[in-house]
């Protein structure tokens, strides 16, 4: 069976066998799944099968998780295109062994992260009525002297990797808001360019994650161009689902109240919600942990990361054309 004793999931490519799955999530879920990701119970059983063999049969793959939960992000993230979906493992494979100071050792209890964490920096506030997570960003609560970039892809980097042990989140997706209220210039100028292609590539092409909204208050002028900056490494897809508005006022009208914080004029108590994340980290923390004993050799995927995205005319385009949509104070 996929999942051992201690709690940690098997990280052997041919096990012996593998636990049958069980859907048990709200119908809402079921629909979901079937409507937008092309899912029922015989093509998920069909992939998971496929894949599995993949994996078995994979030169490079040295150690991978073959349990339903961790599959299953990735048929779900490429709509059950098993091709697309084990090309998205072998990248997440590849990614977090060649970028281990970013993606391994993502520790909830580690000093750092558990400040990060109670500072405020990052909520999830629950899910709208169409099923999909909605996560607050609050930008002012991040420390910047204090913290590094590093430090900030990390914070997110478990972040992600805890919620995507929800099969909520790999149907429903993400709706994002980024609170940039009371931002100063050191909150965008710390990043240089090679931390954002390392962050803005994992976002876009390694982690199997669905953002279906970014919507973004007040970003100060000063920041525009560092934030066009950063996009430039963004997919075309990423930069049409961002959204930027003036007001808080006008971000929040995008969402029901029961997804928004007391302080926006919601339902949700921010305190509590921190407190119950920080149980959820805290139950799968030797799970995320665990993760860092997939294995893949990473020499046949250098190529991924050597060439640079960034040309000059791709930097001009990006300052002058990504944030078509940007409202700024």
């Amino acid at each position: 069976m996929s999942l051992v004793a201690d709690g940690k999931y098997s990280v052997e490519k041919r096990p012996a066998s593998y636990e049958k799955y069980e859907f048990t999530l709200p119908e809402l879920y079921r629909n979901l799944a079937k409507k937008e990701l092309r899912e029922d119970d015989d093509i998920r059983e069909q992939s998971l099968d496929q894949m599995r063999e993949w994996i078995a049969k994979h030169p490079y793959i040295r150690k991978c998780r073959t349990d339903s939960s961790f599959l299953l992000r990735f048929l779900r993230f490429r709509k059950y295109s098993v091709p697309a979906a084990c090309e998205a493992l072998e990248r997440y494979l590849a990614m977090r062994e060649t970028f281990p100071t970013w993606f391994k050792n993502l520790d909830c209890n580690e000093p750092r992260m558990r400040e990060l964490l109670e500072d405020g920096v990052c909520f999830r506030v629950g899910q709208d009525s169409d099923g999909r997570t909605v996560i607050l960003f609050s930008v002012r609560n991040m420390n910047v002297d204090k913290f590094d970039p590093l430090d900030q892809g990390r914070f997110v980097a478990l972040v992600i990797e805890a919620l995507l042990e929800l099969e909520e989140v790999q149907i429903g997706g993400f709706r994002v808001m980024v609170n940039f209220t009371d931002t100063v210039l050191k909150h965008y100028g710390v990043w240089g360019v090679t931390d954002m292609k390392i962050f803005m590539d994992a976002i876009n092409r390694s982690y199997p994650i669905r953002i279906r909204e970014v919507h973004g208050a007040k970003l100060p002028k000063f920041a525009v161009s560092i934030l066009n900056l950063l996009l430039t490494f963004a997919s075309p897809k990423l930069k049409e689902r961002i959204i930027c508005h003036k007001t808080v006022l006008e971000m929040k009208s995008k969402f029901d109240a029961s997804v928004l914080p007391t302080e926006f004029g919601g339902e949700v108590d921010l305190g509590e919600i921190n407190r119950k994340f920080l149980k959820h980290l805290e139950d799968r923390r030797s799970v995320i942990m665990a993760l860092d004993e997939l294995d893949i050799d990473t020499a046949h995927y250098s190529a991924l990361w050597s060439q640079s995205h960034v040309v000059e005319n791709e930097v001009e385009g990006g300052v002058a054309g990504s944030f078509r949509k940007l409202n700024v104070d």
